[in-house]
């Protein structure tokens, strides 16, 4: 017999689960002094040497915004700024402290889930991973539809 789901009751488990999510993530940034944004482009600049334009386009956002970004990070010295040949373009990477800072975020996050699944079989942690991924191309899905 076919179970039946009720939406609200869905969306609501899914609204807490985010709130929860977004909690502890603001906790991690708390204590590792980082904020989302800069997260964001740490992650996006990753182990490449970039220019603004190229991190412009992977980050959606406008070029005003990541500009002012990138040059609080360069002032932080997170972010390592080299003019090229052409004085018109820089590049960017990150500092050797960014990546210790980015690795340990992700590890802190990493622990944070290994605990909240403690008790919890491989089978339910690969079945929890199959139908996130699931929802999220779903979703991907949807919005692209829905643009069109």
């Amino acid at each position: 017999m076919t179970q039946t789901v009720d939406i609200n009751d869905l969306l609501e488990r899914l609204s807490v689960f985010n709130n929860q999510f977004s909690h502890i993530k603001r906790v991690i940034l708390d204590k590792q002094k980082l904020n989302s944004s800069t997260v964001n482009l740490i992650s996006i600049i990753g182990n490449e040497t970039m220019t603004l334009k190229q991190i412009t386009e992977i980050s959606e956002l406008d070029k005003s915004t990541i500009s002012r970004q990138i040059n609080g990070l360069v002032k932080e010295g997170l972010v390592i700024r080299e003019t090229g040949k052409d004085k018109r373009f820089s590049f960017f990477e990150l500092s050797e402290h960014a990546k210790m800072m980015y690795r340990q975020y992700q590890e802190d996050f990493k622990d944070y889930f290994d605990h909240t699944l403690k008790g919890w079989t491989e089978e339910e942690k690969h079945m929890f991973s199959v139908l996130v991924g699931r929802a999220n191309y779903s979703m991907s899905n949807a919005l692209d539809k829905q643009i069109k």
